[in-house]
């Protein structure tokens, strides 16, 4: 509930909307720069962030400092950035969960509209069914009567409730008729640590690519609209029916609601510079990533519609936070 606006308060009410003319025409950066990653180290978005930071560092000419606040499927960094001045010194590089799953399976401590202002998508993924050998399948067929014929007993691990990565791996249980047991981690690095050791039978996580690439574990089809280039032997689960468009992974930048429009273009600038490098592009494939440049009404747009067919695959498969 909207509280009425009292009579002491107008002073501080003119003096914030004088305020964001100054804040528009500072410069930007004006001291190191905190992107918040909102989750442990060793994860997707972690594989984002580090070959990112090390080109956009130089071009911006200041230091850009990694701040791993993991938790709560991403919502802890993100209420941290939202309760932060929109002054560009403090930014979010979150996935695609943050704004359009998590605030449909949860209540986060934020509004994902009024509360950020998105900046631009910085990375595209492709995310992987990806097992431990001790399963005995080779193929995703093999996994799909593996399960059925035991169900319950097969365990994916997620980078938390609410993230992509429980959603993709609720999509493939579903369309696959297999019942799955759901294990939440905070981050995709604690996730792939488990499936190394054991603990649970898969994920779809590209976290766990370089884990596939050295053999110690086996990815069995992916969520692409195509097949991956580096993977040209695993189908996609959409050549097989066990999935649909629109269950992508994304990354983004945003920062806290009020960035004046010309900071919010010079970031997205520095942003576009930063990602035509093929240092940044080397960085981000190992981890299965790949850089990908939107802004403006467009990346508005795609966060917009992109919670909307996600409400739908929630509503259907029945995910939901445990």
């Amino acid at each position: 509930m909207r509280l009425p606006l009292r009579r002491r308060d107008l002073p501080l009410l003119a003096a914030g909307l004088l305020a964001r003319p100054a804040l528009a025409q500072q410069p930007w950066p004006q001291r190191p720069v905190s992107l918040v990653v909102p989750y442990p180290p060793g994860g997707s978005t972690d594989n984002v962030a580090r070959p990112l930071v090390q080109e956009w560092s130089r071009i911006i000419g200041e230091t850009i400092v990694i701040e791993n606040r993991g938790g709560a499927g991403g919502t802890i960094g993100a209420e941290h950035v939202s309760r932060a001045r929109p002054d560009g010194q403090t930014l979010l590089l979150f996935p695609t969960a943050v704004f359009t799953i998590s605030p449909l399976m949860m209540r986060p401590p934020y509004d994902a509209d009024r509360d950020f202002t998105p900046i631009a998508r910085v990375a595209s993924s492709d995310a992987f069914v990806i097992v431990n050998p001790s399963v005995p399948v080779r193929t995703i067929q093999e996994l799909v009567a593996y399960g059925r014929a035991r169900p319950g007993q097969l365990r994916f691990g997620s980078a938390g409730n609410g993230t992509i990565t429980q959603l993709q791996c609720e999509i493939f249980g579903k369309a696959a008729g297999v019942r799955l047991e759901h294990v939440p981690y905070r981050g995709s690095g604690l996730s792939v640590n488990d499936l190394l050791a054991g603990h649970i039978q898969m994920i779809c996580d590209p976290a766990a690519l370089p884990q596939v690439r050295d053999g110690r574990l086996r990815a069995l089809a992916s969520f692409g609209d195509t097949r991956h280039p580096e993977f040209p032997d695993v189908p996609t689960l959409m050549e097989v029916g066990l999935a649909e468009r629109g269950a992508m992974s994304w990354f983004g930048i945003a920062a806290p609601a009020g960035l004046p429009p010309a900071l919010r273009a010079r970031i997205a600038a520095t942003l576009e510079e930063a990602l035509k490098s093929d240092q940044v592009a080397r960085g981000m494939a190992i981890g299965g990533l790949r850089p990908a440049f939107e802004t403006g009404e467009p990346f508005a747009n795609r966060i917009t519609r992109d919670r909307a067919i996600f409400a739908d695959v929630i509503r259907r498969t029945g995910a939901g936070v445990n």
